[in-house]
């Protein structure tokens, strides 16, 4: 494909993303309110499994074509960019209290599956077992969601929709969610396409280039959940994102991996996981304690990000 379409189809994918970020965003709000499930519960689960869908399936199919380098990069990248891009902006610009009380029960999901992920990393790879122990953690922190939802449920006022309201939100819903897929995919592959001509190795790619555009969804319902106020979704979406790239990705990787398990490279488990951990800690660990986000916490998270984004490019690229 020649290169200057590859940039047009490039921002085309960008276009599509945000337009579809916002219907989306629109109509997960519009679920927490009906429904009477808070918002960090709706972010951490329908909203997560949909703005996560493109680290999914590009890690999946990377791994049948043997390119492991390339799903474990997109994964781990992705937690990264998650952190260091959408969740400083959040605290950056929508600092102050955090109400929601299980905050830090989905934050310890995370840092922890990722903590799990890189002790089974030790060995250079990640087997069937341990993907199974994975993907339990990853039921685990579902049912969690789901449990814990219940006395929101019950305590919340909850709206009474008509059956055209219903009907619109749910075409909105599963349109900006399947825009924000498209439109991911359009970066993804010709923002491949663009890195490779570059000249960029490929687990760079993945962690960089392909990491940042699966991780698109994520930071422009974010970016668009600033502007229409609704942080908490924003938090439980990225909370959630996380844990399902530690878990159900990375698990799927080891179930389908034609070797048998999921060969990790060294450079991942010795800099990119601790990394990701390194975030992890920043991001969660003051708004535990102090039950509120921090302007400075969002300047650590993206002062963070470029040191490590500034070593991948420069040194291992």
């Amino acid at each position: 494909m020649p290169v200057f379409l590859a940039a047009v189809l490039f921002v085309a994918g960008a276009a599509l993303i945000i337009k579809s970020a916002d219907i989306f965003v629109d109509a997960a709000g519009w679920t927490s309110d009906v429904t009477g499930i808070s918002r960090v519960v709706i972010g951490a689960t329908i909203v997560s499994f949909a703005t996560t869908s493109p680290e999914y399936f590009v890690s999946l199919i990377a791994v049948l074509r043997g390119a492991n380098d390339m799903a474990v990069g997109n994964a781990v990248g992705s937690m990264t960019a998650n952190l260091g891009i959408a969740f400083a902006l959040l605290a950056a610009f929508t600092s102050g209290e955090v109400k929601d009380k299980s905050y830090a029960v989905k934050g310890l999901f995370m840092a922890g599956s990722a903590a799990a992920l890189l002790v089974f990393c030790l060995n250079g790879y990640v087997s069937a077992y341990e993907g199974a122990a994975l993907l339990l953690i990853f039921i685990l922190f579902t049912w969690t969601n789901i449990r814990g939802s219940r006395d929101r449920e019950e305590k919340r006022e909850r709206t009474r929709p008509g059956k055209k309201e219903i009907a619109v939100n749910m075409a909105k819903f599963i349109g900006g969610a399947g825009g924000v897929v498209f439109g991911s995919s359009l970066m993804v592959d010709n923002g491949r396409t663009l890195a490779a001509a570059m000249g960029i190795s490929e687990a760079v790619i993945g962690l960089t280039f392909v990491a940042i555009g699966t991780s698109l969804p994520e930071i422009v319902t974010t970016v668009t959940a600033i502007i229409k106020k609704e942080r908490a979704l924003s938090i439980g979406n990225i909370l959630g994102a996380n844990t399902l790239n530690a878990t159900l990705i990375l698990a799927t990787g080891a179930f389908v991996s034609p070797a048998g398990r999921l060969a990790v490279s060294p450079e991942t488990i010795r800099v990119d996981l601790p990394a990701a951990l390194l975030l992890m800690a920043v991001a969660v660990v003051p708004t535990a304690a102090g039950g509120r986000l921090y302007r400075r916490q969002g300047a650590a998270l993206i002062g963070a990000y470029l040191a490590y984004a500034a070593y991948i490019l420069l040194w291992r690229g």
